[in-house]
């Protein structure tokens, strides 16, 4: 019989390592999502002058297919989530990097392509025009889909189910490699495509995906401790500390909480909200932070300028986040993220002012550091273990989708307005909103035992 502790003790035995295997998993998920970067914004942005030459769109054609495509992934992750609940971390990862890695394959020729389907249509149905964005707009949702939505989510997912007590320590470690290799991505891609052209580039990042990434997912990733005959933290099979009610906020998971039964709860919706606000207002400043930048006396390399210093407060801040998230109700991160995120958008507005720009790379660089940690640390500790593929990918939807739309938002604020002061100010009272909101956010495993810290 192919039971589950079999199929995880193949090739090799976690349960025979000298030290617990959940570092290995920290280690495997980190690697996981940073390879989802060619899905991710900072990872298409470097490629997007490329495809405006080769295709001959226009930006805000482009803009538009981006958008089209991001939106349309974010729908379907939550069939994604469901399926990593009955088929677990070590074939979802190989599935998805498989996906993004066609993906490349697919985005390296998609002006060949859309130059195939237009002859074919003989231009009597579709302007090339149209079946270029189409085109794009496809191989866009494929690489959001599997490469931000289901490669990220199995990740982080997976590493939630293998730590309770230790779990914000193992988040924030993984965090602190992941926001420095996703700030240093675009200096890293650009000099890539410089050699080997984009497509060439796209190419090389399909092999380490269909060939790297899913060798050492399958060879690494496992679903949880218990198939491996392990327990969450390394616990010793007699120890029952973990299972028992104490002041630890990672002990507090009583029950395992159904996709339905979670979405029924407060805490549910206002994490969920407060976790796309800093997706929405960071891809926009992504996209935009040139023009930002301009306006406010700066050059194009002190508007770049200004990710690194960001990178680093993100860095420390997911560190030093996930040894206190251990020891604190979670809430309080949450408290720390809004409110921090309200004052990068403050310092958005006056950038030519040294104190503008001090505001944005440290308001905007906890906020982000937070954010990462969050996504990992909170959902099993609120919702459990069992359900938590279907519960995390409804909250990686949500973040999907703000992404998607943050650019047109501060885009259609400058094409009515003139600037971007408007949606700076709305991103700001929404944060402020969120923060008033989450004053009464309870951790829902508290109802069946009132004393677990949230």
């Amino acid at each position: 019989m192919n039971t589950p502790r079999r199929r995880a003790d193949f090739p090799f035995s976690p349960a025979r390592f000298p030290f617990f295997y959940g570092w290995v998993i920290v280690a495997a998920a980190t690697v996981g999502i940073v390879m989802s970067i060619p899905g991710q914004t900072m990872g298409v942005s470097v490629f997007t002058d490329h495809l405006i030459a080769a295709l001959s769109l226009s930006r805000v054609q482009l803009s538009e297919a981006y958008m089209f495509g991001t939106l349309a992934s974010s729908f379907l992750l939550p069939l994604a989530g469901a399926s990593f609940d009955r088929r677990g971390a070590r074939a979802m990862v190989v599935v998805a990097s498989l996906g993004v890695a066609v993906t490349l394959v697919y985005l390296s020729r998609c002006d060949a392509i859309a130059a195939g389907f237009s002859a074919l249509l003989g231009g009597s149905l579709l302007p090339r025009t149209v079946v270029e964005i189409v085109v794009l707009a496809v191989g866009f949702f494929s690489v959001r889909f599997w490469g931000q939505g289901v490669l990220t989510m199995v990740s982080r997912a997976m590493l939630g189910k293998w730590f309770r007590r230790r779990r914000g320590l193992a988040a924030g470690i993984s965090g602190v490699v992941v926001s420095a290799t996703f700030a240093s991505a675009p200096s890293i891609l650009s000099p890539m495509i410089g050699a080997l052209g984009w497509r060439g580039a796209w190419l090389t990042l399909a092999v380490l995906l269909g060939a790297g990434m899913t060798s050492l997912g399958w060879l690494l990733y496992r679903d949880n401790p218990e198939e491996c005959g392990l327990r969450m933290d390394g616990a010793a099979p007699d120890d029952d500390a973990s299972d028992e009610a104490d002041d630890a906020p990672g002990s507090s998971e009583s029950h395992d909480f159904s996709l339905g039964e979670a979405m029924a709860t407060y805490g549910f919706w206002i994490f969920n909200a407060a976790l796309a606000l800093p997706a929405l207002i960071g891809t926009a400043m992504t996209f935009h932070i040139v023009d930002l930048g301009r306006r406010g006396g700066l050059s194009e390399a002190e508007a770049v300028g200004l990710f690194p210093w960001m990178a680093a407060v993100s860095i420390a801040t997911n560190l030093a986040g996930g040894w206190v998230s251990d020891r604190v109700r979670i809430k309080y991160l949450l408290w720390t993220l809004v409110s921090m995120q309200a004052v990068g958008c403050a310092g958005l507005l006056d950038l030519a002012e040294p104190a503008g720009r001090v505001l944005v790379v440290v308001g905007f660089g906890v906020a982000s550091g937070l954010f990462a940690l969050l996504m990992a640390v909170v959902w099993p500790r609120f919702f459990g273990r069992t359900h938590l593929g279907a519960i995390s990918s409804v909250n990686m939807s949500v973040v999907v989708f703000a992404s998607a739309v943050g650019p047109w938002i501060f885009a259609l604020s400058e094409a009515l307005t003139g600037d971007y002061r408007a949606a700076n100010v709305g991103c700001a009272w929404l944060s402020l909103l969120c923060l008033v909101a989450a004053i009464g956010v309870r951790n829902p495993q508290r109802r069946s035992r009132p004393e677990a810290a949230s």
